[in-house]
């Protein structure tokens, strides 16, 4: 007999996950206003694209805390907290008179999305059957994944109409649709016995090692390195590290990165978030400053792929169920390597109607790949470190995607619009094919791992 997923399930995931919507959406939403940001404000490009990392890096630090605090709490009070937190940042945000309160209003964004995110991946591990988990993460990917696809083009059609701040007011409907939706549903999801108390050390020193390493990478504008930083980013690394390994409390299992299968894929799913955000933020400014593009039509480059690639994932995950790991990894990271090809070669001739078709094909890829891996990665763990598993997957890969919009931004100022979206074409072209050593490893060790 085939198990079903019961509809408080289903509704319960589908509430969790329009929290993670509305963070990415309005992250996305942003990346358009950024010219005009530069002029209310007064300030360069540069410290306007902290818009987008605060937001990043606020989502990164707080999941790091998520493998505990769904141990340490009920998933229905993290909902809640997420929701009144992101409505509080996103009013703050809309009503900002300068940068800074801006950036704090995105950096509440972040902690509300970087406690719903794993959350949403979580209840889908512990409430639905193993037989249908590829298909419910893909389902759950595509909540969040609809994001990106509506967020350049809900940003510009406002931008261009109401003024970039009814960006925030109007997102407002998604924190409160998740209330209707989750009220009932979102309840307690089976949770592993928690004898330990938080590591507040550790988790500071990643906090700070995590920054800094971001404010690293923004001060290369300048053409040379900031030491101290760098000193920071390297000492606190070593630190939690050691931390990590000695402590008696409960933070990241770092054990995992001791598994050859588990990193394979890790890493992989990573640099599908550095290239996929760098790219974001990159093509709207592209179009906007090399093809004088309006902010809509610039935002609206991204739509058709985003939107159908959000709608292709479940179909993704459920060929990961029916046929495993390997044809949707390898087929997906073939297509995101040949388009990212395309682009690097062909970038200065792309307009907007070729860039369309393009970001289509490269989001249809990535989607495949990017799900087959993360689904893969959690399963194939024991049940004791999947929570563990799923914080160190989105720790990893929101820090990545923050790094992915500061070295676009920082590779646009250095050499401007057109050359920057070239080199930054080239070296995710790099970064694909590495990616292919990568999943080949992990079907290696999946085999010997099999045999043994």
């Amino acid at each position: 007999m085939e198990e079903k997923v019961s509809k408080k399930t289903m509704l319960s995931i589908v509430a969790v996950a329009l929290v993670s919507f509305s963070g990415i959406m309005a992250e996305t939403a942003m990346n358009v206003t950024f010219p005009i940001l530069s002029k209310d404000f007064h300030t360069n490009l540069n410290t306007i694209q902290w818009v987008t990392t605060a937001y990043l890096l606020a989502v990164t630090v707080m999941i790091t805390t998520s493998a505990y605090l769904v141990k340490r709490y009920s998933s229905r009070r993290l909902w809640l907290f997420s929701i009144i937190i992101f409505m509080a940042g996103t009013l703050l945000g809309g009503l900002a008179p300068n940068v800074v309160l801006l950036l704090l209003g995105r950096i509440l964004e972040g902690i509300a999305a970087g406690i719903a995110m794993p959350l949403v991946f979580n209840i889908v591990v512990a409430t639905v059957p193993y037989t249908k988990v590829g298909t419910w993460m893909g389902l759950a990917g595509m909540v969040v994944s609809l994001a990106p696809s509506f967020g350049p083009t809900y940003g510009g059609a406002l931008v261009d109409t109401l003024g970039w701040r009814s960006i925030f007011f109007i997102l407002l409907i998604a924190p409160i649709t998740s209330l209707l939706l989750g009220w009932k549903t979102v309840g307690e999801i089976k949770r592993q016995p928690l004898n330990k108390s938080f590591d507040v050390v550790a988790f500071a020193l990643l906090a700070v090692c995590l920054t800094t390493a971001l404010l690293l990478v923004n001060q290369l504008e300048s053409g040379a390195v900031n030491w101290t930083w760098f000193a920071i980013a390297f000492i606190t690394l070593i630190a939690f590290i050691w931390r990590g390994v000695t402590s008696t409390h409960s933070f990241l299992n770092l054990k995992l990165f001791t598994k050859l299968k588990f990193v394979s894929l890790l890493i992989p799913i990573a640099l599908y978030m550095f290239i996929m955000l760098g790219l974001n933020l990159i093509i709207p400014t592209y179009l906007q400053g090399f093809w004088h593009t309006s902010s809509f039509w610039a935002g609206f480059s991204l739509l058709p792929g985003t939107l159908l690639g959000a709608f292709l994932t479940p179909l993704f995950g459920r060929l990961y169920d029916l046929r495993g790991p390997k044809l949707p990894l390898y087929l997906g990271n073939t297509i995101f390597t040949i388009v990212v090809l395309i682009i690097a070669v062909w970038s200065r001739h792309l307009s907007l109607i070729p860039i369309i078709g393009l970001y289509i094909v490269f989001i249809i890829g990535r989607n495949m790949a990017y799900t087959s891996a993360q689904t893969a990665a959690i399963a194939d763990e024991d049940e004791l470190e999947k929570a563990d598993a799923t914080a160190i997957i989105q720790t990893l890969q929101m820090f990545m995607g923050a790094l992915g919009t500061t070295v676009g931004a920082l590779l646009q100022a250095k050499s401007g619009v057109a050359n920057g979206f070239q080199n930054f074409s080239w070296f995710s072209f790099i970064l694909a094919i590495l990616m292919f050593g990568l999943i080949a490893g992990y079907f290696l060790k999946r085999t010997a791992v099999s045999n043994s």
